[in-house]
């Protein structure tokens, strides 16, 4: 992951990837490659063969998370537009951009990465709903805009047209169709094999794509305005939930190393990208919202090469 970052800021400084390419990758790897990702793992998953209980314990893990974070706010900083963005920022997991490509980057072995990729993106149906209702929650609580209710609407039809959430919501329905008429269960591998091979060639362009385009948007140059409330932030995000999470599952001797390394995707992944935008959008202090997603994704290029040790290091992973 690290490499793959570190081309992708090098291709930014030699012109390689020029601002409006990145920015256009961007929506190509949002709107079509991770959504061809997410859609073709359901695909291949099994309905049968999810793990309720490592699924319902990460929610619940989220939730706390959310919880502290929220709790956490309050003591970080006292000036109102700065609470939304600090929330999010420490709960919101970049789960689609980065979380996803990296559960599947730990394993070189076929069966593993199958069932990584199943599992993650059955885990995907919960988490990304409720890191993107939590963050339109967080934000509208601590937004001054006058239309609050519209500002609801129009964040909640956000969420409603995100393409990795239509990417689930379809995948679901192929399973469910699945469980209804087995007989025509892979009707698209099986009747339209060329179809399949396209759909999981753009899959699997996501991953190393998606890691070039988050290295070339890092700007390590920009000065730091508000330092305290930034480093608060990038420790809950990148190393105190980690730690926790992980930790309590390990007491709890809940989940293997494939679940592991998708606690590792929900966890230490870097705040998301939209979170920036979605905090410009509702009053929420951009420039600290767009510190955040820099900084705790650079950060993280520390955190996780220290996470990944130590559960290697303990047999986790």
């Amino acid at each position: 992951m690290a490499i793959l970052l570190a081309i992708g800021y090098l291709f930014k400084k030699t012109g390689f990837f020029t601002q409006e390419f990145i920015r256009t990758g961007k929506k190509l790897c949002f709107y079509a490659l991770l959504s061809c990702s997410l859609f073709k793992n359901l695909y291949d998953s099994d309905l049968e063969k999810i793990p309720y209980r490592f699924i319902t314990s990460l929610v619940f893990a989220i939730l706390i998370e959310i919880a502290l974070s929220f709790l956490a706010a309050d003591f970080i900083t006292k000036k109102r537009e700065q609470k939304g963005v600090i929330i999010q920022g420490a709960f919101r997991s970049n789960f689609a951009y980065i979380g996803i490509p990296l559960a599947t980057m730990f394993f070189s072995d076929p069966g593993m990465l199958e069932r990584t990729a199943s599992e993650i993106s059955l885990a995907s149906i919960f988490i990304i709903p409720i890191f993107n209702v939590f963050a339109v929650i967080a934000l509208s609580t601590y937004s001054d805009h006058k239309d609050d209710a519209n500002l609801m609407k129009r964040s909640l039809a956000g969420i409603i047209r995100n393409p990795c959430i239509i990417s689930i919501v379809c995948g679901v329905m192929v399973l469910l169709f699945r469980l209804a008429v087995p007989q025509a269960s892979y009707f698209i591998r099986d009747q339209i094999p060329f179809l399949y091979k396209v759909l999981g060639y753009l899959a699997s362009m996501s991953t190393p794509f998606a890691f070039l385009l988050v290295g070339a948007s890092l700007d390590i140059e920009k000065s730091v305005s508000d330092f305290r409330q930034l480093v608060s932030v990038v420790l809950l995000k990148d190393l105190i939930f980690p730690a926790l999470a992980l930790a309590a599952f390990a007491l709890l001797k809940i989940g293997d190393s494939v679940e592991y390394a998708i606690l590792v995707s929900a966890f230490a992944s870097p705040t998301a990208v939209a979170s920036a935008i979605m905090a410009s959008e509702m009053g929420g202090d951009q420039d600290l919202a767009n510190e955040i997603v820099a900084y705790t994704t650079l950060f993280s290029l520390i955190s996780l090469l220290i996470i990944i040790y130590t559960l290697k290091t303990t047999g986790c992973l």
